[in-house]
């Protein structure tokens, strides 16, 4: 029995049992939906399956049977619910079936058709990708289809080629000439996190990079065709000669460095080929193992820039090494990742500094890790970076985009809620486990966050500035109304005399969150005067915002406010980037504010400029 949903008249989510201290991960809502598509006055359905031990941010797969397959077929017959269900590591998938339009996928459909198949899709992708009943990360959204569905599946990924991070079809290639030709020359509105309405970054649909594994079946009635794989080639910028990965596998791979090299992995840069005689048959199932975990869920595309960045996907324990705890503390279990570099391992007698990393509402420690790139900065520059996940909590902040009505997701206690965890007891308590059983250095302490995590990085600023030597929040002013409901909270009504080093950032393309230009009656300016009168600036708050000096370095607007015996105070804008996080941020905020700063054991702060 399928549970059904209208995402207009929302979910009763006061059913939900409060968040159980003992499972506080679990999903508020898992099972088999039906979900409701209107395109074009007519109403459509897909199918959701969401696992019972899914977790927030969770990647989402978008599966497009053959001519005659419903989704109820899909759902029965696939395969793709047992992938979901036998995943074994906490990268869990939720998996999306859609179904044609009686029967048949119109895989003749011209570009552009406003109430086709393709804006069917389009419009279903969107609906995964909302939060009312379970959240799927935007960074781990994938497309396949089988035969006439794989013709529709590339359709949709050269509509809309920035909002997935890869593409599986199987006997799917035979998509038109003439409307790969059109959707490689028309301007690309979505540039994954903000809409280019005007086409001021000059970027075609044909230019965006989607890895893509096209499996011909010489059986198939779709019949085969260069022209796909000769466009996802050129998207990706691969080399032309292939090599082979497996029998029935050549991989067209990226040799050449990419335009942003800190925040894109060119090995994510892939397009995969192969035919296999019969391969469609029973909707691929054979092949299902390998097409989710050999290929789609290897890449993510996060924000940051234009188009979003290709990196590969890296467990946190299996493939980086890292320390995975889940603990009870104050009676919640919680969890945080550990990482520690081999140059940290191999002299354990020497003290290193240590950064909190903490990731925005919705995600996780996990998330924030591949999102964020602090282990990268670790590695090169030897320090300990602790990842800690948040716990489910309700958020209503609507001008802002976040819902009261969404499932309940992960989100920092940052306004002291009573019937949820103290965070200022969990991270002292981190601290302090970690001060006892790991090399580290107490006045080299800092904490850095995105978004709901700048918000925490600002908490630990008010409420632990005595044992952190530098805070660097990302989207990183308060926002929603949170300045006054964090600065009324009893806990900060103590007056405190102990400076703290705070770096903001956002990004210009953020504006419906952050107003990206500070003035004396938004939270941006407010937010930055507040820690100016916390440092013992006050007299610098400007009068005029537009005047505060600025140095270009290159996507980064720089704005420092300095004084001697004070703790600086600095303010970043980056060009052309959405609500995000990059590892060009964070290898930028250690490199120029954390690893010159210290705490001397009397409390002040010693900046070495």
């Amino acid at each position: 029995m399928y549970q059904k949903f209208n995402p207009n008249a929302g979910y009763r989510h006061e059913q939900l049992q409060a968040c159980d201290p003992r499972h506080p991960y679990r999903p508020g809502f898992h099972g088999t939906f039906a979900l409701e598509i209107e395109i074009g006055g007519r109403k459509r359905r897909m199918l959701a399956y969401a696992p019972a031990d899914i977790r927030d941010s969770t990647a989402g797969v978008i599966v497009l049977g053959e001519n005659g397959k419903t989704a109820d077929d899909l759902l029965r017959e696939s395969g793709w619910c047992e992938i979901a269900d036998r995943e074994p590591y906490k990268e869990k998938l939720i998996v999306f079936f859609l179904e044609p339009e009686n029967g048949i996928w119109n895989t003749a459909e011209a570009y552009g058709t406003p109430d086709g198949d393709v804006a069917y899709i389009d419009a279903a992708a969107v609906t995964a990708a909302e939060r009312y009943l379970f959240c799927i990360h935007e960074s781990k959204i994938y497309l396949t289809g089988c035969r006439e569905g794989g013709v529709l599946a590339n359709m949709a990924a050269t509509w809309n080629p920035a909002f997935y991070a890869g593409i599986v079809t199987v006997g799917g290639s035979a998509v038109p000439p003439e409307y790969l030709q059109r959707a490689g020359q028309d301007f690309c509105t979505n540039l994954d996190g903000y809409i280019d309405v005007h086409h001021e970054k000059n970027i075609r649909k044909g230019d965006i990079p989607l890895p893509a594994w096209i499996i011909d079946d010489p059986d198939a009635p779709t019949g085969t065709g260069e022209e796909i794989l000769n466009y996802r080639c050129n998207a990706c910028g691969v080399v032309r000669t292939p090599r082979r990965v497996d029998p029935d596998q050549l991989e067209y791979y990226r040799t050449v460095e990419t335009p942003y090299p800190l925040n894109q992995e060119k090995k994510a840069y892939r397009v995969c080929y192969s035919s296999i005689k019969g391969a469609s048959a029973h909707d691929a199932r054979t092949l299902l193992p390998r097409i989710w975990k050999d290929f789609l869920y290897r890449q993510r595309r996060w924000m940051s820039c234009p188009g979003g960045d290709l990196r590969v996907t890296r467990d946190p324990v299996r493939d980086l090494g890292m320390e995975y705890h889940y603990e009870a503390v104050d009676g919640w279990m919680r969890e945080w990742y550990v990482h520690i570099p081999e140059a940290v391992k191999a002299h354990p007698e020497k003290k290193v500094p240590m950064v909190f990393a903490m990731h925005g509402y919705t995600c996780s420690g996990e998330i924030y890790i591949g999102n964020s790139g602090w282990h990268q900065v670790a590695d090169q520059y030897g320090f300990i970076v602790v990842f800690p996940s948040a716990l489910h909590g309700r958020v209503s902040m609507p001008d802002c985009g976040l819902m009261p009505d969404w499932a309940p997701l992960a989100a920092w206690n940052v306004f002291d809620e009573d019937d949820r965890p103290d965070e200022l007891r969990f991270f002292n308590h981190m601290l302090d486990r970690m001060l006892a059983d790991y090399p580290v250095d107490p006045a080299r302490v800092f904490a850095s966050g995105h978004s709901w995590g700048s918000l925490m990085t600002q908490m630990l600023g008010l409420g632990m500035a005595d044992r952190l030597a530098g805070i660097a929040p990302c989207s990183g002013v308060f926002f929603g109304g949170a300045s006054k409901r964090m600065l009324a909270l009893p806990r900060f009504q103590k007056p405190s005399h102990t400076q703290i080093p705070v770096w903001m950032h956002w990004g210009t393309e953020e504006e419906w969150l952050i107003p990206g230009q500070p003035t004396h009656s938004n939270e941006t300016g407010f937010t930055i005067a507040m820690w100016l009168k916390k440092t013992g600036k006050g007299e610098w708050i400007p009068k005029d915002w537009d005047q505060v000096p600025c140095e270009k370095n290159g996507r980064f607007w720089d704005h420092k406010f300095e004084k001697q015996n004070t703790a600086p105070v600095w303010y970043t804008q980056v060009d052309g980037m959405p609500h995000a996080t990059m590892p060009e941020m964070s290898f930028r905020i250690w490199k120029a504010f954390f690893a010159k700063l210290s705490r001397t054991a009397d409390g002040r702060v010693v900046y070495a400029t």
